[in-house]
């Protein structure tokens, strides 16, 4: 009988590890990505902006932000943009990315160059979108770097090449977004991400 009882114990506890594990509430889970990076809203020159870091794998920012609202791709390189509450209105997040083709890891396409232009984001100076100019300069080496179009008018992008940041300003002299790419990545720093 004790034979018995203890091969029944056996089986039992061989079943129980073969159960699959109980599966995590997906809503829990989205609830933890989004909590943890809207915790993180600093933009650090050459290296960040909040969680999507330069040179990592561009999809860990797919499993970050989700799927992207708008993507672009071609010739290696590909351009992701994403919106606040998924409308073209909304703040936006854009990465570009680029994989070294001929490279032992050219399947892997690399963060190259980061923009925002939420308010959220701020340097550890303080300093981002909503910024002027002049508070900016007191803190950053900058040179204009190239411009754009938007639809209020005429954008400026300053650039401190050494710290690997970039400003782009409106004509009011305010900060209208934030660029962060690796220090003096020419390439990058000219690359228009719009």
């Amino acid at each position: 009988m004790m034979k018995n009882s203890v091969l029944l114990l056996c089986c039992a506890a061989l079943f129980a590890c073969k159960q699959p594990a109980q599966k995590q509430n997906s809503a829990d889970t989205d609830t933890a990505k989004i909590q943890t990076s809207a915790a993180n809203k600093l933009i650090t020159p050459g290296r960040s902006i909040g969680d999507i870091v330069l040179s990592e794998d561009v999809t860990n920012v797919s499993q970050l932000l989700g799927r992207p609202d708008s993507s672009d791709a071609a010739m290696g390189s590909s351009l992701m943009v994403w919106y606040t509450g998924h409308k073209a209105d909304g703040y936006r997040t854009s990465v570009f990315a680029h994989r070294k083709m001929g490279e032992k890891d050219e399947i892997i396409s690399r963060i190259q160059k980061i923009l925002v232009n939420s308010p959220e984001f701020k340097t550890a100076e303080g300093l981002g979108v909503g910024s002027t100019v002049d508070e900016i300069k007191k803190s950053y080496n900058l040179k204009p770097t190239s411009d754009y179009q938007n639809k209020n008018g005429k954008v400026q992008v300053y650039t401190d090449l050494d710290k690997g940041i970039s400003f782009e300003v409106d004509t009011a002299g305010k900060c209208v977004g934030v660029v962060v790419h690796q220090p003096h990545d020419t390439a990058a720093a000219y690359f228009n991400m719009h």
